[in-house]
């Protein structure tokens, strides 16, 4: 599991003072990306990869803190040309606020049709795979 720590914008806030629930997207990105840049593998030699599906199960309001939202980034399933990210945002007292899933797809870059994950791949992946 990878931990990514995620600020809280004024400019995140809806009118009623939560983080709004479309920022929430932003910040699974955010840890997303994060992730897979620490491991190096964003894009690789004849693949890229893509986002297929992203859901999100909100639990608690997040209000404006100063304090970063954590969140927490594990492989919940591989497949041949598929992984599914899984998500928890955990807030400042520990609580969770949301948890979420990304469904990502490695694709030729110059055709964009999904291929097999390279081996290089899943051997980055493989270690953060963790059945909940």
């Amino acid at each position: 599991m990878i931990r990514v720590p995620v600020h809280r914008r004024f400019s995140d806030l809806d009118p009623l003072g939560h983080v709004n629930n479309v920022v929430f997207h932003d910040y699974l990105q955010e840890a997303r990306v994060g992730m897979l840049r620490d491991l190096g593998f964003v894009r690789g030699p004849g693949f890229s990869q893509v986002v297929v599906k992203q859901e999100i199960t909100h639990r608690k309001p997040l209000l404006l803190s100063p304090e970063p939202v954590m969140v927490e980034t594990w492989i919940e399933h591989l497949g041949n040309s598929s992984y599914r990210i899984a998500y928890r945002v955990i807030d400042e007292h520990g609580d969770v606020a949301a948890e979420g899933s990304t469904l990502m797809a490695v694709i030729d870059p110059d055709t964009g049709r999904p291929i097999r994950m390279s081996d290089e791949l899943r051997a980055v992946l493989e270690p953060l795979t963790i059945q909940q």
